[in-house]
Formats: C-alpha cells, sequence, structure tokens
C-alpha cells in the first residue's frame, strides 16, 4: 500500500503557512514601500526643488521606473494570493488539531487537502520554503539533538536573496551533515604538524 506524499501532514501544513506569511508580508511591504515612493516623488513640491538642485529628469526616471515595476510585477495581488493561501494552511491546521490522530486514512486526507492547497501555489522560494521548514521545526521539536540533527543550512547570500529568487533546483542539506570550512582547514594544519 503506498504512503501518502505529505508523511507529516501537520507538520507540512505549519511549513507552509509559515512561507505564505513570511511571502505576503515581503510583498504588501514592497508594494507599500512603491506606492509612497511615487506618491512622494510625483509630489509637484519634490518636482520644483529636483528643477532648482537641476535632477528634475532623474526624479520623473525614478517615478515612471517605480510605478512600472509596480504595474508589471502586482505586489499587491501576489501578496494576497499568499495571504490567501497562508489562512488555507491555518484553517487546515485548525481541522487537524481539532481531529488529531495518527490513523493511516486519517493521513492520507490530509495529505490530499494538502496537495489540493499546493495545486494553486505559485513557483516556490526554495531558500525560503528551506527557512520556513526550520521555523516550523523551532516550534515543533524542543530537543536540541533533534533540531540540531534535522534543520536545513540556508547561506547566509540565499537568505538575504530568498524574496528574490526562486533557487529552483537547489538542495539545502541538514545542518548536521554540513562540516564548516574552517574546521576542515584546521584538521589539515594539525595533521601537517603531526607529521
Amino acid at each position: 500500500m503506498p504512503v501518502p506524499i505529505f508523511q507529516d501532514p501537520r507538520f507540512d501544513a505549519l511549513r507552509n503557512a509559515i512561507y505564505h506569511t513570511a511571502r505576503g508580508r515581503f510583498l504588501e511591504a514592497i508594494n507599500r514601500l512603491f506606492n509612497f515612493l511615487v506618491i512622494v516623488l510625483g509630489a509637484t513640491a519634490v518636482g520644483k526643488l529636483a528643477d532648482a538642485i537641476h535632477t528634475g529628469s532623474w526624479v520623473e526616471l525614478g517615478i515612471v521606473l517605480i510605478a512600472t515595476a509596480q504595474l508589471v510585477f502586482d505586489f499587491a495581488g501576489r501578496s494576497s494570493t499568499h495571504i490567501f493561501l497562508q489562512k488555507r494552511y491555518y484553517d487546515l491546521l485548525a481541522e487537524m488539531e481539532l481531529n488529531p490522530s495518527d490513523d493511516e486514512n486519517d493521513r492520507r486526507k490530509w495529505s490530499n487537502k494538502l496537495l489540493t492547497l499546493a495545486g494553486d501555489e505559485p513557483l516556490p522560494l526554495r531558500a525560503l520554503d528551506a527557512i520556513a521548514y526550520n521555523t516550523a521545526l523551532d516550534a515543533l521539536i524542543n530537543e536540541a539533538e533533534q533540531l540540531k540533527q534535522y534543520r536545513l543550512r540556508v547561506p547566509w547570500l540565499y537568505r538575504r536573496l530568498r524574496h528574490l529568487i526562486a533557487f529552483p533546483g537547489t538542495q539545502f542539506m541538514p545542518e548536521s551533515t554540513h562540516v564548516k570550512f574552517r574546521h576542515r582547514i584546521f584538521k589539515k594544519e594539525s595533521r601537517g604538524k603531526e607529521t
């Protein structure tokens, strides 16, 4: 008998809810920032000030670029998609909490509902998903050794670009399998001194 795709539907629902919360907040913040910039840079007073210091064309170009990005990338629409998905995942989590069970049929039912929700999701951002995975682990596991074993290592640059680049095909490995660069160098130096 095949196993459900989502082995722990409660964990996966929580991870996805955290992911969509972070993504929705980021897109909403970008949308608000761009709205603010279009209004402030578009004000007549700024235009007059820019003319006085001979930067009028740069301000106008900035307004056009920001307004165009706002329309093309539709940050508000994308944000509302993630907020909608976040709510659906939290609703599913609440339903799971009302009917807790380790029964195989219940896991299949929850896995089926998670697959249905996944069909509505946009392209996942792998680094953000790995960070959401770690956050869900932190919420559900209290033992430091278990956390160390299962937490995913997300490099610094990936964390910074998590909302901008999808990093398709990237596999984030558990922190427990990662050997720190300095640790490897130290071991090599130690071996060299012993011989």
